[in-house]
């Protein structure tokens, strides 16, 4: 298991910053790096969790981290997915997944400094199918290459990129992990067209990718329908109205659908999708429900 600082990207200055958000030459080399080592070449199941676990707030009460963290971290292994995207997970609370969750191993770091402090949003992956090839951190902002908040969001916001060596095949997948603003909504606008445009090189080269968070915006929202025109979003119509986020509600009235998985047109077939509701001595696990996406790569 790998420590919170798990190879910390060191190339976060080369970052090329336009208003037209054009993708960085970090992120093209590592596209082109991905192309080379292989193309897709077979069919491939794979089960991708997003889950926002609620940072360990001490005003929780009786939702407070120390009485949920066993149930949670059952809870993922239960999907056994092999790729896994946490939102709000503090550096302990990642210390702790950490030692329950062996035979994975994770990327990201926070978003207050580029290190330990503040909330992360990381990529863990099962290292029986994957190996790390490269990966960095994009804050949403109109400095994405540092720690900074942006445009009028309400504290810092980031995305964790990784891109993986499938195992079996060679093939790569591009996985990107993100927590966007929930007060800015020129902050989510401009999240959802600078990740796109990060996303692009990737797209143009025909490479698989998977985005995946807690985008803090129902399925009609500006930017999520911005996102929708260039994604495949993984929810079927029919479980659209099924709502990811509870408040720590027992029985929440009218939860709001705000987690999502996102996937590259024509590279998947979504084989299932599913909105756990997970229990703790009666109560929620989190204040969002993990979404779990069963998904095989088109040959």
């Amino acid at each position: 298991m790998q420590s919170e600082m798990f190879r910390r990207p060191k190339e976060r200055g080369w970052f090329v910053t336009q208003p037209t958000y054009p993708g960085s030459l970090l992120t093209l080399a590592m596209i082109l790096f991905a192309v080379l080592l292989g193309t897709p070449t077979g069919a491939q199941d794979l089960t991708i969790l997003t889950y926002n676990i609620r940072y360990d707030n001490a005003g929780d009460s009786l939702d407070r981290w120390d009485l949920r963290k066993d149930a949670l971290a059952e809870e993922v292994l239960k999907h056994k997915p092999q790729v896994i995207g946490l939102q709000e997970a503090l550096a302990h609370q990642l210390s702790y997944l950490n030692g329950q969750w062996p035979g994975y191993e994770r990327f990201g770091v926070g978003r207050d400094d580029g290190a330990a402090k503040g909330e992360f949003s990381p990529v863990y992956y099962d290292t029986t199918a994957f190996a790390l090839l490269s990966g960095r951190t994009l804050w949403l902002s109109e400095t994405p290459a540092r720690p900074s908040k942006g445009w009028d969001a309400a504290c810092e916001r980031i995305a964790t990129l990784v891109t993986l060596r499938d195992k079996r095949t060679g093939d790569s997948l591009l996985v990107v992990n993100s927590h966007w603003d929930h007060v800015g909504i020129e902050a989510r606008t401009h999240s959802a067209e600078l990740l796109l445009s990060e996303l692009h090189p990737a797209r143009r080269n025909g490479v698989r990718m998977i985005l995946m968070g807690d985008f803090n915006a129902t399925a009609n929202d500006s930017a999520t329908l911005y996102l929708a025109e260039h994604l495949l979003d993984a929810c079927p119509k029919e479980h659209d109205g099924e709502g990811t986020f509870n408040g720590f509600e027992l029985e929440p009235k009218a939860p709001k659908r705000i987690d999502y998985v996102w996937l590259s047109p024509g590279n998947w077939s979504v084989l299932g999708y599913e909105v756990p509701h997970p229990k703790v001595k009666g109560r929620q696990v989190s204040d969002h429900y993990p979404v779990v996406v069963r998904i095989r790569a088109n040959e």
